[in-house]
């Protein structure tokens, strides 16, 4: 195993997954020094979203807020649905750094992706999970939980959030680590196209314009996935 992570790490220096190693190092560097020397320190706002968003207490924190912050369980779920069913192709497996990514975002989950070969046939017959995750009815989940939060966060105001953003590290880091996941969502999107043989610019075009419900949509769409045995 050792010898097929060292090939892909030094086949994912290459453009443009290289730029993913750039993002998976500047995140937690930037995150650090933001919360530690940027930003005044947390006064217990982390503890309070955390409370409010457990309890579905809408009114406890502003809407944006309260958005973003479950934004960051729908969109890890997102990536779940798109790197597990990666095979035996893939140097190491894909469900370690999703669980991680539901504890620490884009830095849990984007090792794997710079990691992981890309443009590849899936090889090895599927799982029992992958049986079970190539339905329509979890993405059909996560988008009307989507759809929600945005009809929340629809209530808030975006003053209230710069201001928040400016002086809450929860907030600050939270909106980055959304921020990264969405650029990088699309890719990986489309990545999943070609090994399904989906052809259509206008997927394509969904996806990238609206990294979120578009995925989400696009995950509704897809055919099943058929693996190459290997």
């Amino acid at each position: 195993m050792m010898g097929k992570i060292s090939e892909a790490f030094r086949l994912s220096l290459r453009f443009p997954q290289n730029l993913v190693w750039v993002l998976w190092l500047a995140f937690p560097l930037y995150g650090f020094i933001a919360s530690n020397v940027l930003l005044p320190p947390d006064d217990g706002y982390s503890r309070q979203v955390v409370m409010a968003s457990l309890a579905m207490n809408l009114s406890a924190v502003e809407p944006l807020v309260f958005m973003v912050f479950n934004l960051l369980g729908v969109i890890p779920m997102t990536y779940a649905l798109l790197v597990l069913f990666d095979g035996k192709e893939q140097p190491m497996p894909a469900w370690p750094f999703v669980i991680l990514s539901f504890f620490a975002g884009a830095f849990g989950i984007l090792f794997y992706v710079a990691l992981r070969r890309w443009g590849h046939a899936v090889e090895g017959p599927k799982s029992r999970l992958q049986e079970q995750l190539d339905t329509r009815m979890v993405p059909a989940i996560l988008l009307a939980v989507s759809i929600l939060l945005v009809i929340v966060g629809a209530g808030g105001s975006p003053q209230s959030y710069l201001d928040l953003w400016q002086t809450k590290p929860l907030v600050h880091i939270m909106t980055l680590d959304l921020v990264i996941l969405l650029l990088v969502l699309p890719f990986l999107a489309m990545d999943d196209m070609r090994r399904r043989q989906v052809d259509g610019s206008a997927w394509r075009v969904l996806v990238v314009a609206l990294p979120v419900f578009g995925v989400l949509i696009y995950l509704l769409g897809r055919p099943k996935l058929l693996y190459a045995p290997h």
